[in-house]
């Protein structure tokens, strides 16, 4: 193991930076990944090109960063174009005070949850996936799916009523 990391970890950081640029924070942490598969893998003596198993992996594993980010950025772009657009002209001072209160709760709420409740419930809530879709994507059951979105949705409207516990909108 330790002369494949010698041999190859050089020439990968290499290929990520050339492939996805500065995309990617750290080639090395996706190296670092690439070679953590590799080394998981309980037969790694069936695997005929081990090279070519850490490019696909280190390959994977940035793709899969991507995303995340990308799901991130557009969760918050989201929210920030949603708290903007519910204000209309006929809504007083205090009522434009108290929507731009609640998306900092509900934000401030998503951004602190558990990651796998976080994913599926921008997945379902955000992206308008539905739970078998989600289920597939992420391999868990619908019922784990389902049991996660409604725990999220429980965790933010505790979030409300903590922050706000005269406002029962």
């Amino acid at each position: 193991m330790a002369e494949l990391y010698l041999r190859y970890r050089t020439e990968l950081c290499r290929y990520v930076t050339r492939t996805f640029g500065r995309t990617v924070p750290d080639p090395q942490d996706i190296v670092q990944a690439a070679f953590v598969q590799y080394a998981a893998l309980t037969d790694r003596a069936s695997i005929a090109n081990p090279r070519a198993f850490l490019y696909r992996c280190a390959h994977n594993a940035a793709v899969q960063h991507l995303r995340r980010e990308g799901t991130r950025s557009r969760f918050r772009h989201g929210l920030e174009a949603q708290a903007e657009v519910d204000i209309s002209d006929d809504q007083d001072g205090e009522s434009v005070l108290l929507i731009r209160e609640r998306y900092r709760i509900m934000e401030a709420a998503i951004r602190a949850m558990e990651p796998k409740r976080q994913e599926v419930l921008i997945m379902n809530r955000i992206h308008g996936l539905s739970f078998a879709e989600i289920s597939r994507r992420t391999g868990r059951s619908q019922t784990q799916v389902k049991r996660l979105v409604a725990d999220a949705i429980l965790e933010c409207n505790a979030a409300l009523n903590r922050a706000l516990p005269g406002d029962k909108d």
